[in-house]
């Protein structure tokens, strides 16, 4: 069987699964915190993860014949790669796949974009060729796309503020570290969101 948008979040939640079982064991109440600040910069490389091969898979499909979306059409790729193909194909006209020349520079382009936030994942769902996403997604979660878009937006400012702060509270004048809360309880409901998210998408596809 071949791999799969939601095999790469699939794998990704699994660890985060994991990793929320071992804050239930004894001796972790001094780490339980920081497992949490994990698992949720986890669970959302989940989402990143699963929008970048879904629009990957989307290359394949062009391939084969179906209509290329308009969003895809405007992805910028540097002219390095379009001269690395050229090259390829002057030097290999009989081994040359121009497909997988393609596929590849598409690839690394898109490894350089961020499908995270609201705004991030409408652009990734146009690019896979979904049209009315979120309004689907609604329908699918059963809640309005303003609720969607507050907590997914929050999820993710969360998400930054763990990568790039530290979770270090911001103060105009701090006198010494203060943490972000954050809890096991409130995590678990995140990450189990955020799945629920990935599975309606993978269902509107």
């Amino acid at each position: 069987m071949s791999f799969k948008p939601i095999d790469a979040s699939g794998a990704c939640f699994a660890r985060c699964n994991l990793l929320m079982l071992s804050t239930f064991e004894p001796g972790q109440d001094h780490v339980k915190d920081d497992i949490c600040r994990s698992v949720l910069v986890m669970a959302v490389s989940a989402v990143d993860s699963y929008m970048h091969w879904l629009v990957y898979d989307k290359l394949s499909d062009v391939r084969k014949g179906k209509d290329l979306p308009p969003a895809l059409a405007k992805l910028a790729v540097p002219f390095s790669s379009i001269a690395l193909l050229a090259d390829s194909v002057v030097e290999n006209r009989n081994k040359i796949r121009p497909w997988v020349q393609v596929k590849n520079a598409m690839q690394k382009k898109l490894l350089s974009e961020t499908f995270q936030s609201f705004d991030q994942l409408s652009v990734a769902m146009s690019m896979a060729g979904i049209s009315g996403g979120w309004k689907k997604i609604s329908e699918q979660l059963g809640e309005p796309t303003a609720a969607l878009k507050a907590r997914l937006n929050h999820i993710v400012h969360r998400r930054n503020q763990i990568v790039h702060e530290g979770d270090i509270m911001r103060k105009s004048r701090p006198r010494h570290v203060v943490f972000n809360d954050i809890s096991v309880d409130q995590t678990i409901e995140d990450v189990d969101w955020l799945d629920d998210l990935v599975t309606a998408i993978d269902l509107i596809r």
